[in-house]
């Protein structure tokens, strides 16, 4: 048995700080055994709730039973006693009440001088069931029968399935001949299939799909799958070649778009069809409502996307071809007036997670990615991340944020430029050398530039930062005076060159402008209440002539007005659209 685990005992404290969750349950003691009267502490009476949990974990993502802690309060229950037999017993009690069979892995700590044993579930690759037949999963402190719609999305995230491999017999009559006079399948649209292959044959003349014959074509290219001697129809088939009654098997394909303005109102879009059409027409829209921004850095200029198209097009086609098509759930992209984020149906794939998906890839649907790479909206795996963090970095933008919630993960891009000095840099570099600037150094002085100074460690520890050419990174930076170093020995630091940064001169400047540029606006705002009654934002902006762009800044420059008492809200005609009056 093993009495120790690769967890600290701090990470247990940390866990059980949590309370019950998805992979946490407490059992302060498994139901007394009587005999003859006499109540024994056992864990004999209760092996079928036991098997309920674990199976509900096991179906999860795996947990922990801690058995011991009193639920209400988290102590330990001081006459908890759990031999090696009995615990023995427990593990294969539970094996003969869960299918496949579930094996305990026992662990025993002790807490101050008192015994907790620790039952950890594995995570499993298998779909469990009970002796009972129950299929059931843990859903965040309890547990709960799986739903049968459900039991494909969770076949998918295990592994059991390559969702896009699936495949599907529709009851759909053959009604069109190609020309040779062969049957085209009842769920097949010839014209998208034509369309695929022409679009293909544009995008790789050389590519290999292109050299068979059509059943060949859509087979090799994982559309179609031959089983029991038929030719059906796959997941990838259907999303890309599928009529509009193969389609509406999979309404969950669709993309939802919603604009939302500064006034509260919102404009929503929705895109069906297959695969392609949809990328096409939301692509459209999204790249027609880009906003371009004059920036000034010393003798040169940049104008600067809110949303630059490479960043738009690569987070699209990110959450259509690496969402989950098993989940009930559609593409949603939310446009705000600060940022955009789209918001894809599943979790990372295995091996995958927040801190590392820059670095590596998993693709959760393998076909989808190649049709795609045919036609050129992808290319190979890990490459579309690059290319959004590129376009980012180099015109001063912050880094995408990500965020698991149960069901979805969502990628947040901001508008503004936070950082005017990065894109500076970024213009330096190609001057200086000739190229742009590539992704390992921007990260580089990404860290740098946010953090002020930065030790080797530090730098090492990001997440991003490629730490086997660090070294060579921050030589290179070093020649061409980007970054320098401060402190000795082992408290180096690096620090952007001071020849790359403005003045104090200029920084005291800039900020004394900013001060007497705010005051005379106050000023006008004032003035011009002396002789009206109200003023809202959009007036506001006209009278200090100021762009639409600037809606956030003059809703801070009346929150300021508010906070210093000139002013007092008068109306509020709707959710964020106010009119403001002096305060009397």
């Amino acid at each position: 048995m093993h009495k120790y685990t690769k967890h600290s005992i701090q990470w247990f404290y940390n866990l059980l700080a949590q309370g019950e969750c998805d992979i946490l349950d407490f059992k302060e003691q498994l139901e007394d055994k009587v005999i003859f009267g006499k109540s024994i502490k056992n864990f004999a009476p209760k092996y079928e709730e036991l098997a309920k949990d674990v199976v509900a974990f096991a179906n999860k993502k795996g947990g922990f039973l801690f058995v011991g802690i009193v639920d209400d309060t988290k102590e330990i229950n001081p006459i908890f006693l759990a031999t090696d037999a009995k615990i023995f017993e427990l593990i294969r009690q539970v094996q003969d009440r869960t299918f496949p069979s579930i094996t305990l892995h026992p662990h025993k700590l002790k807490i101050n001088n008192s015994e907790v044993l620790v039952l950890e579930i594995p995570f499993s690759p298998q779909m469990h069931r009970t002796s009972k037949g129950e299929y059931l999963i843990r859903s965040n402190d309890g547990n709960r029968a799986i739903e049968p719609y459900e039991i494909a999305t969770i076949q998918s995230e295990k592994g059991l399935i390559v969702y896009d491999q699936k495949t599907w017999d529709f009851p759909f009559q053959s009604i069109e001949q190609d020309k040779q006079r062969n049957p085209i399948p009842g769920w097949q649209d010839l014209s998208r299939t034509r369309l695929l292959y022409n679009r293909i044959q544009s995008e790789k003349p050389k590519s290999p799909y292109l050299k068979n014959t059509s059943n060949e074509f859509t087979e090799t290219l994982g559309l179609v799958k031959e089983e029991n001697g038929v030719q059906l129809p796959t997941t990838t088939g259907v999303l890309f070649i599928g009529n509009q009654k193969a389609l509406k098997e999979m309404p969950y394909s669709q993309i939802k778009y919603i604009r939302y303005y500064e006034d509260g109102s919102y404009k929503p879009f929705e895109y069906s069809g297959n695969l392609i059409e949809i990328a096409d027409a939301c692509f459209s829209q999204l790249k027609s409502e880009i906003k371009v921004k004059e920036f000034h850095f010393g003798l040169f200029r940049d104008y600067i996307e809110d949303y630059p198209e490479i960043v738009l097009r690569e987070m699209l086609i990110n959450a259509i071809v690496h969402r989950d098509y098993s989940r009930q759930q559609i593409i949603e992209i939310r446009k705000f007036p600060n940022y955009i984020e789209f918001e894809s149906p599943g979790h990372f794939p295995q091996g995958i997670d927040e801190t590392n998906f820059l670095r590596k890839t998993n693709p959760r649907n393998p076909n989808i990615m190649d049709v795609m790479r045919e036609v050129s909206y992808a290319e190979k795996a890990g490459t579309g991340f690059d290319k959004i963090f590129t376009a980012l970095l180099s015109k001063g933008k912050n880094l995408p944020k990500s965020i698991q919630n149960e069901h979805s993960i969502i990628f947040r891009v901001d508008a503004d430029v936070y950082s005017e000095k990065l894109a500076e840099l970024s213009h330096e570099f190609k001057q200086i050398t000739g190229i742009d600037i590539d992704l390992e150094k921007l990260l580089v002085i990404n860290c740098i530039y946010t953090e002020k100074k930065q030790t080797f460690q530090q730098l090492e520890a990001n997440p991003f930062v490629n730490q086997y050419q660090l070294r060579r990174i921050l030589k290179e930076l070093q020649e061409i005076e980007f970054i320098e170093t401060t402190g000795k020995t082992s408290g180096v630091k690096y620090i952007i060159h001071k020849n790359k940064l403005a003045s104090t001169e200029d920084k005291i400047s800039y900020s004394k402008l900013k001060k007497q540029e705010k005051a005379r606006q106050i000023e006008a705002i004032i003035r011009y209440l002396d002789s009206a009654d109200e003023i809202d934002n959009e007036a506001a902006r006209k009278l200090l002539n100021l762009a639409d762009s600037d809606v956030s800044y003059v809703s801070r420059l009346f929150a300021e007005m508010i906070e210093k008492d000139f002013v007092e809200i008068a109306r509020e005609i709707k959710h964020n659209q106010r009119t403001y009056k002096i305060k009397k």
